[in-house]
């Protein structure tokens, strides 16, 4: 009797931290204009899911698309999927405009919070704040939505009653804009603190409980835990229809000078290349497990000294390449500066999982011209050692690791591309 009573107090306490917690939904401005469209005899309505992972998945986007369509009869929806695995709001900034954009949404739920739990604040600001201010310089009237999910990390966050650091940073750009913001995380912490849900399965994944279970890993949701994703959303939309004002969103001044509003994605195409370079097939071995839609044209370098070069007026600037077995080293050269020897290749990869993996310069340039040079070096890496340092599963055949190339999309521009 003296534990249930004592497990009774615990569940109240952690009852009362969770009903004075930041809530779930923000309204602020609403989402104006698909209110508009939603009365609307006919017409499209473009949505874009722009995220991670967790967003790419077969879960929260497809239900969501499939509530509006069933909601809105009248209209055509369109699901514009932009969310790319295993990236945050930095590359985000930058593929905006080539992954999201020029798709012409009316409505863009953003996603990147769990993508972006490493990432300092006050940078995620710059580079949240550069999405919102791409997004309304190219149509004023497209509806943007926060949308935050949860992982291990912001869990304890979450059922202490405040936003993990990620989402808090974002916050701060949702409210200087009224953009409104869905927490996701509350309603999993929620339940996870009353003990109705397993955030993480303890047991075998075949032997977990697929009706309490949130996650197999503790970052990507079970069917279980998308569906909790969609119902939060599916309850949300409500409130956000109600929004009265159909007048293009208010542009305000920004919230920080050096956001990332300028950044851009600079395909291969529009660098100088220089040595042998090859445009990749789609069904090339090293783009296996890539997101192939969302992939612009890459070229691979197999001998050293293959290289590109580029000018941009700015003061950040990165590479997109593909994270792969035949990964090898490349040397970066900026103006005058010593040069950067990186490589696209880490632990995750694997013969069957290749992805699209950005690099950004280490140091921030002074505003202005920059002359780059990126050059393929083709030094060994031990590939075999860097996944085991990470303890990621052991390498059955070592030879898909033994190429040691460069391939690269294109380049990632804070500022503009010179003439």
């Amino acid at each position: 009797m003296f534990a249930r009573c004592r497990l009774f107090v615990a569940l109240l306490a952690s009852l009362t931290v969770l009903a004075a917690a930041e809530p779930e939904l923000h309204v602020r401005s609403g989402l104006p204009q698909l209110a508009a469209r939603a009365s609307a005899a006919s017409g499209e309505l473009r949505v874009a899911y722009f995220g991670g992972s967790i967003t790419a998945a077969e879960g929260w986007r497809p239900l969501t698309t499939a509530h509006l369509r069933a909601r809105f009869p009248k209209l055509t929806v369109t699901e514009i999927p932009a969310s790319l695995p295993g990236t945050g709001s930095d590359l985000g900034a930058c593929r905006l405009g080539y992954d999201a954009l020029r798709h012409r949404p009316d409505l863009l739920f953003i996603e990147f919070a769990v993508n972006d739990a490493a990432t300092p604040p006050a940078r995620i600001e710059r580079t949240i704040e550069g999405i919102v201010r791409q997004t309304w310089r190219a149509n004023p009237r497209t509806d943007i939505c926060f949308v935050y999910t949860v992982s291990t990390p912001g869990l304890a966050d979450l059922q202490a009653g405040k936003f993990p650091p990620a989402a808090r940073a974002m916050e701060t750009v949702a409210a200087h804009y009224g953009i409104p913001s869905i927490h996701l995380g509350v309603e999993i912490a929620a339940r996870v603190t009353v003990g109705t849900l397993d955030f993480k399965a303890a047991a075998a994944p075949a032997t977990a409980d697929p009706a309490r279970t949130f996650s197999l890993d503790g970052v990507h949701p079970t069917p279980a835990g998308h569906a909790i994703y969609f119902n939060v959303i599916e309850r949300s939309l409500p409130e956000l229809l109600s929004a009265p004002s159909t007048a293009p969103h208010a542009f305000p001044p920004p919230l920080h000078a050096d956001n990332w509003e300028h950044a851009a994605l600079r395909l291969f195409a529009d660098l100088a290349p220089a040595g042998d370079w090859t445009q990749l097939a789609l069904d090339d071995a090293q783009l296996r497990g890539a997101t192939k839609h969302l992939l612009p044209p890459v070229w691979r370098a197999t001998k050293p000294g293959a290289s590109v070069t580029f000018t941009f007026h700015g003061r950040r600037f990165g590479l997109l390449g593909i994270a792969s077995p035949d990964s090898g080293e490349f040397r970066v050269t900026v103006d005058d500066l010593p040069p950067v020897t990186d490589t696209f290749f880490d632990s995750y990869v694997s013969p069957t999982f290749c992805r699209q993996r950005s690099w950004f310069y280490p140091q921030e340039l002074a505003d202005g011209p920059h002359r780059v040079r990126v050059e393929h070096i083709g030094t060994a890496l031990d590939k075999i050692a860097i996944k085991a340092k990470a303890g990621r599963p052991a390498v059955g055949d070592a030879q898909p690791y033994a190429a040691h190339h460069l391939t690269l999309g294109g380049a990632l521009i804070l500022g503009s591309v010179a003439p």
